[in-house]
């Protein structure tokens, strides 16, 4: 069988990637494109048509024009982040599977809508994180799942970049989801629950820095009070380089320490490394090769597709929504000044 995609919204530019995926897939096919707001992408639907040599009859600036003239069973989005309930609320009907871009919402509520809008249609609603795709972050969760540290007792997450390319995109409009909290605390709360087995924190306390003459938050550092400890999860866009072309100092990644020993990895590629309590000097451990379904998004979509498997872990629009918790709590921590319970 070949499954049939189309692509929708350039506002994310991971976009043209997810595009190349479904292109470079055996079982695939691009069957239509379409950017409702071209003025707002930081994606290229020019450069997706080019470089994927797709035809005019398949390129569309209305959606709802294009999901009625194309045959297709796969809808993925990358509408801005203000504009996912919207989205997922306008395709739902036409009962696709839809992909949404991370992150999962803007919200609890715009998350919550998401879900009512799928619940009874015949779609499986995915969500795409990158970093889903990184051998080192399902190694690290192989390694966890086995004890090799023990208990988790503390997770310290890094993540960012030199800022939202271009600096005149929406990433730098509040009203538009914008923001460094946002754009990257969304990865540290779904992974290190993920990393964590499903588990929460009781409370969240949270700062967020604003520049005097910018519109939009560049760092962030956030709290969370486990049962057994606390985990700090930090954002920022103050990164001397983008990590995708030189890898900065400090590198993007992850500490966790359990209570008979700790892991380090700092970036997509790098080591892992691992000590414990019986070989306390450390050791560094390669990356797992990744299950075929890991390969990307494709891969990934159509095998739960093919073999009537629902989406797991961080592609779980369900799982993304109870680590969202920890977002919102966030936001709302920063906004009051205070610690706060986890939010429902």
């Amino acid at each position: 069988m070949t499954w049939r995609f189309v692509g929708a919204n350039f506002d994310q530019m991971h976009m043209n990637t997810n595009l190349q995926w479904v292109d470079n897939h055996p079982n695939a096919k691009i069957v239509g494109v379409c950017d409702e707001t071209p003025e707002t992408s930081t994606g290229s639907l020019s450069d997706a048509v080019d470089d994927l040599g797709l035809s005019d009859d398949i390129v569309f600036e209305d959606l709802d024009k294009c999901l009625e003239t194309v045959d297709t069973d796969i809808v993925i989005g990358c509408p801005r982040n203000s504009l996912h309930a919207d989205f997922v609320e306008q395709v739902a009907p036409y009962g696709f599977h839809i992909v949404i871009e991370k992150p999962l919402s803007v919200s609890l509520s715009d998350a919550d809508r998401m879900l009512e809008a799928m619940a009874g249609t015949d779609g499986t609603l995915f969500i795409n994180w990158p970093a889903a795709w990184d051998a080192e972050r399902h190694t690290i969760r192989r390694l966890v799942s086995e004890s090799v540290i023990g208990d988790i007792v503390e997770l310290q997450y890094y993540g960012g970049n030199a800022g939202a390319p271009p600096n005149d995109s929406w990433f730098y409009e509040p009203a538009d989801g914008g923001g460094s909290m946002l754009d990257y605390l969304g990865y540290g709360s779904t992974f290190s629950t993920w990393f964590r087995g499903g588990e929460l924190p009781e409370t969240v306390t949270a700062e967020s820095y604003t520049p005097d003459n910018g519109p939009v938050d560049v760092q962030s550092a956030t709290i969370c009070r486990y049962e057994d400890g606390l985990s700090t999860l930090q954002t920022t866009w103050r990164m001397l380089t983008n990590p995708w072309e030189i890898q900065p100092t400090n590198k993007k990644g992850y500490e966790i320490i359990g209570t008979e020993g700790a892991i380090t990895n700092r970036t997509e590629g790098d080591v892992i490394r691992v000590s414990t309590a019986e070989e306390p000097e450390g050791y560094t451990v390669a990356a797992d090769p990744l299950e075929p379904q890991y390969q990307d998004l494709a891969h990934y979509v159509i095998y739960c597709l093919e073999n009537d498997v629902e989406p797991e872990g961080p592609l779980d629009p369900q799982f993304c929504r109870e680590a969202h918790r920890i977002v919102e709590t966030a936001r709302r921590s920063a906004d009051a000044g205070k610690r706060l319970d986890l939010v429902d």
